[in-house]
């Protein structure tokens, strides 16, 4: 079988997680992940317009087979607000219209409860701080967090790394929902 490769987003303002998660003759690896920080200066065209090419920059270089991306939440509790919710929209969105244009093919987008329920081992759905070790399991492998180099957290684990693991997860879904009875 030749190797497909599956794309995951987790798109936020203020930090991306992109996974790449290749599987080849019925087994599935992580070939890649990363984080990118959208800009916090410039106007909203200039920021947007720097994430469309962001992604684009990352479509040419992986070539994924598939895309997808964890959708917006409408309502957050304790954190949901007008600005909150449009300012996400608007870069959700953008991440996708930029998939939609360089591929010729809509992201699948998958909402935060489908992706914990496609990727959950036991009967509960991980809560964020667990998909790291989720995704360790199901990939075997040791997920590779991001560490804080400086301050007084130095040698903490960094937000960064569960944005990343969000990503995975999406992937990961992708894959569970769509793939693997495929393949099997």
């Amino acid at each position: 079988m030749t190797k497909k490769l599956i794309m995951g987003l987790d798109a936020s303002t203020s930090t991306i997680g992109l996974t790449i998660l290749k599987y080849q003759d019925g087994y599935l690896s992580l070939d890649h992940i990363e984080y990118y920080k959208p800009p916090k200066k410039g106007n909203l065209f200039e920021k947007l317009a720097a994430v469309r090419q962001y992604i684009i920059d990352k479509l040419i270089e992986f070539q994924p087979d598939y895309t997808a991306l964890e959708d917006i939440i409408l309502f957050m509790p304790g954190k949901s607000s007008a600005i909150t919710i449009t300012s996400l929209a608007q870069l959700n969105r953008t991440v996708g219209l930029a998939i939609y244009n360089q591929t010729g093919k809509p992201p699948e987008l998958l909402d935060v409860n489908r992706i914990r329920r496609a990727i959950k081992l036991e009967k509960k759905q991980p809560k964020k701080p667990q998909i790291p070790e989720t995704i360790e399991k199901h990939l075997d492998i040791k997920f590779p967090y991001v560490y804080i180099t400086r301050g007084k957290n130095k040698g903490k684990i960094a937000e960064e790394s569960y944005d990343e693991a969000d990503s995975c997860a999406v992937a990961l879904a992708y894959y569970k929902l769509f793939i693997e009875n495929k393949v099997k």
